[in-house]
């Protein structure tokens, strides 16, 4: 199930915004993470207690830029308002996938982000360590 999640994520995204694979993005420009969450949410809890730390003390860290969007509520999450006006865009590529529309409280959710398109998206912390960690590794040529 997550999995299926996980490439309609992909696949929708790619559709409304330009994607690069991690081989073709290791020589691109610079790396930022965006991590989405809303500060009720315990997914999100438990990977700023466990992951955040993780990354922050990985040479990876030192590759990517990280940009934090914590809203109060779920809701706000989902609100412009919410999120920084140069990354609205990402907000507005988000809701108009299909995840976007079914799928769009689940927290946490993160973007990487190159040369102002979207290189790759998960959601959850399972995304995080199975997904997104294992790509921010690969793309950055780094170790944990």
């Amino acid at each position: 199930m997550f999995f299926k999640r996980f490439m309609m994520s992909a696949a929708a995204l790619a559709a409304v915004a330009t994607m690069s694979g991690p081989a073709a993005a290791q020589g691109g420009g610079p790396l930022t993470l965006v991590y989405a969450c809303d500060v009720q949410s315990e997914p999100c809890k438990t990977w700023e207690k466990q992951w955040e730390p993780i990354f922050t003390a990985s040479p990876a860290s030192k590759k990517v830029t990280i940009r934090k969007i914590n809203a109060p509520t779920k809701k706000a999450l989902l609100q412009q308002s919410s999120w920084p006006a140069d990354l609205r865009w990402l907000l507005d590529v988000f809701l108009m996938s299909q995840e976007g529309v079914q799928d769009g409280y689940d927290t946490p959710r993160f973007f990487l982000l190159q040369d102002n398109s979207i290189s790759f998206t998960s959601t959850g912390v399972n995304g995080w360590r199975e997904f997104m960690w294992p790509t921010i590794l690969d793309m950055t040529n780094t170790r944990p």
